[in-house]
């Protein structure tokens, strides 16, 4: 007996309802993958300010660098002044500094590796959100090779800046300084485009200005990690702020009427010493 086929305009309903199933269901597999993707980076970042608060503690209250160093004793960013890195910029398997736009993942993962922090947490993979897909990319802003593979960054009131260099602050060099930890974040998630993420993560709480984008791989949001070792998750709400972070823009100005909620959310709770 001959068995009946599907007729053409069968085949097209069926692929018509199996596309409309695929439009339904497509964003929720995206909402979804964000959402797992932030658990894991929250994670990561409650590890790392918790290697952190580790190390000041054996460290008789000093808290590490937070800027990065190319290998040396002193940090580049801040002529004069001790690098504690936390990190180091890429090195190659002989411990020499390498560019970082046209360094390997493993070279970045070797600088990382040389770090002070590592000791407290011997694992690569927390210090990269696995949203943060710069390590296959050429950077945003021009230039030629990849992005970094580091996600986060330690502010730049956190022992990560010169005192005596052109900022606005005097950072916090121990852990007695910091006024209500759990409202002072620590680690912020940074988009830079430069190879890696340079330095240490800024803003001027003096001018109230921008200098670094962050970074948002989570539905226009970013993970930050406060001094006490929690994490939280926060939602931008200016576009303008969204663009500065995808564009990876530094200094980005306050556009006229905006209210600059986010900006003021990330001075309030940005750590120093004091201004100058």
């Amino acid at each position: 007996m001959k068995k009946k086929a599907f007729t053409l305009i069968e085949l097209l309903v069926v692929i018509s309802i199996i596309a409309m199933l695929l439009a339904i269901l497509m964003p929720s597999l995206s909402a979804v993958k964000k959402k797992a993707t932030s658990a894991v980076c929250l994670a990561n970042l409650r590890q790392m300010s918790t290697a952190w608060y580790l190390y000041a503690g054996d460290n008789d209250g000093r808290v590490v660098g937070g800027s990065t160093t190319r290998n040396s004793p002193y940090d580049e960013w801040s002529p004069g002044v001790p690098a504690y890195s936390w990190v180091l910029f890429p090195l190659n398997d002989s411990g020499s500094p390498v560019n970082e736009r046209n360094s390997d993942v493993e070279q970045k993962i070797n600088g990382i590796k040389a770090g002070l922090l590592y000791t407290y947490l011997e694992n690569p993979k927390v210090y990269h959100c696995p949203g943060d897909k710069r390590y296959q990319t050429a950077p945003v802003k021009g230039g030629s090779g990849k992005g970094g593979y580091r996600t986060y960054s330690i502010v730049g009131g956190m022992n990560g800046v010169n005192p005596a260099g052109g900022w606005e602050i005097v950072p916090i060099t121990v852990d007695s300084q910091i006024r209500q930890p759990s409202s002072k974040y620590v680690f912020v998630e940074e988009m830079d485009g430069r190879g890696c993420n340079a330095g240490s993560w800024v803003i001027n709480p003096k001018s109230k200005g921008w200098v670094d984008p962050m970074g948002i791989w989570h539905g226009d949001s970013s993970t930050l990690g406060f001094a006490d070792g929690h994490a939280e998750l926060h939602k931008w709400r200016e576009d303008s702020t969204v663009k500065m972070c995808e564009e990876q823009t530094f200094y980005a100005p306050l556009l006229p009427g905006e209210e600059g909620t986010d900006r003021e959310y990330m001075l309030e709770h940005y750590p120093y010493k004091s201004l100058k």
